[in-house]
């Protein structure tokens, strides 16, 4: 059985919402897919990432505060996670961590954080916490929907960074524009909580297969029965419809 490599980036510090449970996501669906998950935990910024044996490094969502802790640790590396990047393997950023890969945070208070400046957009705190149901239509990796809830103290703007879905409801990046998210290469950033890959095992399929197809390996194509997810987003849709009305 072929290995899908997962780094679980600081499991303990970018803990919020529950969202551990995206690799629990992934490895089901990995094994349902006939891909043996290896998951191993980085623990702390101090703690040497392993880029070559790394398909995927996940990044949940954590406190604003983390942010530069997260920049400092990626620099020490900056050599290899430029050679990782740009070789197509991939990065998954949850919420506020988002912004360690953007160009700058700016803070409340007026103090800017600069990101890794992978993704050509600028993040600023805002004062009140956003939180709601978000529902958009991914612009890569599949023609497919994605459900979600989100609780965000950030907006992001995209500059020629690529969005990673069109809002259905929801605020998205900013609440200003109709952008969700964005990608660079196999960068793939989300506002979206649920935990997501749990509440769209779909996407979790296809970022296996992206991730997998980076190593030249092609993996079963089997339908899998997503039955029970599929209907859970009727009704989420269906109670954002009453909403909306």
């Amino acid at each position: 059985m072929e290995k899908l490599n997962i780094s679980w980036m600081y499991p303990d510090i970018l803990n919020l919402h529950g969202d551990r449970g995206n690799l629990m996501a992934l490895k089901k669906v990995a094994e349902e897919m006939s891909v043996e998950p290896v998951i191993t935990r980085v623990e702390n910024f101090e703690q040497k990432i392993d880029f070559e044996n790394s398909d995927i490094l996940f990044f949940n969502v954590g406190e604003i505060k983390s942010v530069n802790s997260v920049v400092r640790a990626l620099k020490k590396q900056e050599d290899e996670l430029k050679a990782y990047v740009e070789s197509g393997k991939m990065i998954i950023l949850v919420g506020a961590t988002g912004a360690a890969f953007a160009n700058k945070l700016t803070r409340q208070n007026g103090d800017v954080i600069y990101g890794l400046q992978y993704l050509d957009m600028e993040c600023t705190e805002v004062k009140n916490i956003y939180g709601d149901d978000l529902y958009f239509i991914l612009e890569n990796y599949t023609a497919d929907e994605v459900i979600g809830t989100q609780i965000s103290m950030v907006d992001t703007h995209l500059k020629s960074a690529k969005p990673l879905g069109k809002i259905s409801y929801g605020k998205g990046n900013n609440g200003k524009d109709t952008t969700e998210g964005a990608v660079y290469k196999n960068i793939i950033f989300t506002n979206c909580l649920g935990p997501m890959l749990v509440k769209n095992p779909w996407f979790a399929q296809a970022l296996i297969k992206t991730a997998m197809e980076t190593k030249n390996i092609e993996v079963e194509s089997k339908i899998l029965d997503f039955d029970l997810e599929r209907k859970s987003a009727v009704c989420i849709k269906r109670f954002i419809r009453e909403k909306q009305g």
